[in-house]
């Protein structure tokens, strides 16, 4: 619909014009109307009209001068004069300001509707011509954009400025923005035509900047502006709705700022570096500048890595075996440091937890059969690892999973928790088993714990873990083993240690005792 005010001191005529024909039927619609000039000249900057029908003679201002104070606004706009005298000199001073045609009162309907159905198509044809011009402009400004990245522009300095000004990206400032669209499955989907075309409407509407296509990303060449922590917050939930409406998902990077057009792929440079490294950084919106990456180039030789990793698994399957959860998160964010040390991959990362989760439900199920209906989802639930984007998103999600396994375990008094520390012991008497470790698993005080563990035992933790040990040296000592494999095979690392504990234990070296037996 092409929108219509019309302009005249006489409410009957005003009324009237109204009423004269079936505007909407024609493409027309009379949005409203105004009793002076100075009353149209607000209503024009209100509505900016398509079409104006003004009366020629009104009080105070004539629909000449309001016309001719129109022209000057809008030389494009199209004006209908109405009079009631034919007078040639008002028509030819009309006809001087460009009006499209000069009617008589009473307006005669059919040579009204003849002029609006001719000027329908003029209309329809500008339309169709500035949407050409604009996507001609928007096309020549990618182009550019992608020449300057690509580097591949033969032009000359001049030429170049012409066409930069010609496009008018002569801005204070420049930054890149990077989109990479992926799957559910987190599979890389590409550059997507229905994405970019919604974002390009959108960006062009709000003046944010140029959309591109460049290799296997869309791209932003954002505009400067003064109220840039808005801008980027209603840019960033724009493409993240575009891309959730076409059941995509996104990450998106921002690069550096740079002053100069010729400068852009630096910007665009640290937005691919951002992008890289995506995982390492705990941002839900766009990864700029400003953003804090988790990873770090301290590295560790892997033995000293993978030792200190299974210490942190064995402390995690504490955490789920007693119930005691409030760890878990914790100690999977120190698995995370660990790999990050070790400078892990993003794939690196994911395949690890995958791991650790895996071992850990596993050894839960086997001891616990009341885990035996979660086990039918537990695969799936595992590979769930590999689709997160981020190591903090995968950390919380590894933790509620632990957790929810955690928590299907059947506990009650302190009877059962005593119990259950002891069949750690006994399971895991081979470790570096220490009070102060438990006593942190189990939200105890060390010497809370040590002294419910003496009252029910009779023992000291120490002495009941040191008594485990030997009547397990006992046993692989009459199997033949050799002595410093008995004391690895125990938990104890020195060989000498490992005899002279022996031997305060029993009253015998371990060489004695095993030629006795």
């Amino acid at each position: 619909m092409y929108s219509v005010l019309i302009v005249d001191d006489e409410l009957a005529i005003r009324e009237g014009l109204v009423a004269l024909l079936d505007w909407e039927s024609i493409g027309y619609q009379v949005i409203d109307s105004a009793a002076n000039a100075i009353e149209a000249k607000h209503k024009y900057e209100l509505y900016s009209p398509d079409l104006m029908i003004v009366d020629i003679r009104m009080p105070g201002r004539d629909g000449l001068e309001l016309v001719e104070e129109l022209r000057a606004l809008d030389p494009e706009m199209h004006i209908i004069i109405l009079s009631g005298y034919a007078d040639f000199n008002y028509a030819k001073r009309a006809l001087s300001f460009g009006i499209d045609t000069y009617l008589l009162k009473p307006v005669d309907e059919d040579e009204l509707q003849l002029y609006l159905e001719n000027l329908s198509i003029e209309l329809d044809a500008r339309i169709t011509d500035r949407k050409k011009q604009a996507a001609v402009k928007v096309w020549n400004r990618e182009m550019l954009v992608q020449s300057l990245l690509m580097d591949r522009s033969a032009q000359t300095p001049s030429i170049m400025d012409a066409t930069i000004l010609e496009a008018e990206l002569l801005w204070d400032s420049y930054q890149v923005v990077l989109i990479r669209l992926i799957l559910q499955d987190n599979a890389d989907h590409g550059p997507s035509t229905v994405v970019k075309a919604r974002l390009a409407k959108s960006f062009e509407e709000n003046n944010w900047g140029i959309v591109f296509l460049l290799d296997s990303y869309l791209g932003v060449l954002l505009q400067p502006s003064f109220q840039k922590e808005l801008v980027h917050k209603l840019m960033v939930q724009n493409i993240q709705q575009v891309v959730f409406d076409n059941e995509l998902e996104c990450i998106i990077t921002a690069g550096d700022m740079v002053n100069s057009l010729e400068d852009i792929s630096v910007s665009h440079l640290s937005a691919l570096a951002r992008m890289k490294e995506h995982f390492f950084y705990d941002e839900t919106g766009m990864i700029g500048p400003d953003s804090m990456k988790i990873k770090n180039g301290l590295t560790v030789s892997s033995e000293e890595i993978e030792n200190r990793l299974e210490s942190v698994l064995e402390r995690m399957f504490f955490c789920m075996d007693t119930g005691n959860c409030a760890l878990l998160f914790t100690l999977i964010q120190e698995a995370g440091e660990l790999m990050i040390t070790a400078d892990y991959s993003e794939m690196a990362v994911k395949s690890r937890y995958v791991r650790i989760v895996s071992y850990l439900l596993n050894k839960l199920s086997f001891q616990y059969k009341e885990l035996s209906p979660l086990h039918s989802n537990m695969d799936e639930q595992i590979e769930q690892i590999y689709k997160h984007t981020s190591l903090p998103q995968l950390q919380r999600y590894a933790s509620t999973l632990l957790e929810y396994y955690a928590k299907g375990i059947t506990r009650d008094d302190m009877e059962v928790f005593l119990k259950r520390m002891l069949d750690l012991i006994h399971r895991h008497y081979n470790k570096n088993l220490k009070l102060d470790t438990l006593a942190d698993v189990f939200s105890y005080s060390s010497a809370y714990l040590g002294k419910l563990f003496k009252n029910s035992t009779g023992y000291s933790f120490n002495s009941y873990l040191d008594n485990v040990r030997m009547e397990k040296a006992k046993e692989l000592l009459t199997q033949g083993y050799k002595i410093h494999q008995v004391a690895n095979e125990v938990g104890i690392s020195d060989v000498d240690y490992f005899r002279e504990k022996f031997k305060k234990h029993e009253g015998v070296s371990p060489s004695d005792y095993r030629r006795k037996n």
